[in-house]
């Protein structure tokens, strides 16, 4: 009776001692995310972590379970690094959502929007939302207030608008997103900065207005590597958390059931 009572004393400490990582790989950067009884312990970026690194991070960390999402880089680099014991899966075709899709397959839509979205339902369940995406792409999602994903809209985000500036054109240099928007352009450089700048702004708060006109009411939830500099341009009211794709991603490692396994 006692050994039997100090087994369950063990598997209960080790349930309770147990994390779940979940990384976030996307164009620009890879993140991480710690989670322990469903509550976020530690996230950060590791797009540069080398072996030796990993190796400080997971050791004497009791991480049963890994979920992956990836937007197309590829892991296999990072699966050397990662723990033998813990158990790694990916978001894929098998993956189940707390959420049904209008989207004409689910599995066309990014899987970073799929993580935001869960992500958002996680914070603010059975509200209608929109779940903006500020990163490489600025994405915008839209979910009722009963689960369903009506879709949204892909457009180029702050540094691509750069980046087509000086691709598509001869002379146009390349620069890169600033916190210091001019009023007004008076150079080559200023004027590129002024015009992709306020262009991102307006595009977004013009978007929460049409997405208002057809939808109603909804919260409006900004993500992404440019979520902190956009939060303090934007004129509506609205959640920032760049953290929401981790969020998701947890959310989706426990629906999916794949700590139990």
């Amino acid at each position: 009776m006692t050994s039997h009572l100090q087994k369950n004393l063990y598997f209960s400490q080790m349930m309770k001692a147990s994390l779940h990582l979940v990384l976030d790989i996307g164009n620009t950067q890879t993140k991480y995310g710690l989670f322990q009884n469903n509550k976020r312990t530690d996230s950060g970026v590791c797009s540069d972590w080398n072996e030796t690194q990993w190796k400080n991070f997971t050791e004497k960390k009791p991480i049963s379970t890994i979920l992956i999402g990836s937007v197309g880089a590829s892991t296999k680099h990072l699966l050397h690094y990662l723990p033998k014991q813990s158990r790694v899966f990916f978001v894929d075709h098998t993956t189940q959502y707390p959420f049904t899709s209008k989207y004409q397959d689910i599995n066309t839509l990014g899987v970073d929007r799929r993580a935001a979205i869960t992500g958002g339902m996680t914070l603010f369940p059975q509200k209608p939302l929109l779940v903006i995406d500020a990163g490489s792409c600025i994405t915008y999602d839209y979910i009722d207030a009963a689960a369903v994903h009506h879709g949204g809209a892909i457009a180029p985000g702050r540094a691509m608008r750069y980046q087509a500036l000086h691709l598509c054109t001869a002379a146009l240099p390349l620069e890169k997103p600033t916190h210091d928007i001019p009023q007004l352009g008076t150079s080559t450089n200023s004027s590129m900065q002024y015009g992709v700048e306020f262009g991102v702004i307006a595009e977004i708060n013009s978007q929460i207005e049409h997405f208002s006109e057809k939808f109603g009411d909804f919260t409006t939830i900004l993500t992404g590597g440019d979520a902190d500099f956009l939060i303090k341009k934007i004129k509506n009211g609205i959640f920032a958390n760049t953290d929401l794709n981790l969020i998701g991603l947890h959310r989706l490692l426990i629906f999916n059931k794949l700590h139990e396994k």
